[in-house]
C-alpha cells in the first residue's frame, strides 16, 4: 500500500461533467483523486452518470491549490 504523502500515486482525476452541460465555463479542479483508474470511472458514474470525466494526470502536471 503507498504511503499517504506520495501524492503521485492518485494520478486519476475525477471532473463532475457540469461544463458539458453549460454549468460550468472550464472543467474546473476534479471532484476528487483516485489512485485507480477503475474506482474513479465506477464512483464518477455513481455520482454524475455518463458526465462524469476520469483523466490521467501526467507527473509534470500540477494542480492548483
Amino acid at each position: 500500500m503507498a504511503e499517504r504523502s506520495d501524492a503521485s500515486v492518485y494520478r486519476f482525476a475525477l471532473y463532475s461533467g457540469a461544463n458539458k452541460l453549460g454549468l460550468a465555463a472550464d472543467r474546473g479542479q476534479p471532484v476528487a483523486l483516485f489512485a485507480s483508474q477503475a474506482l474513479a470511472e465506477a464512483h464518477g458514474r455513481k455520482l454524475y452518470g455518463e458526465l462524469a470525466e476520469v483523466v490521467e494526470l501526467s507527473v509534470e502536471q500540477d494542480l492548483a491549490p
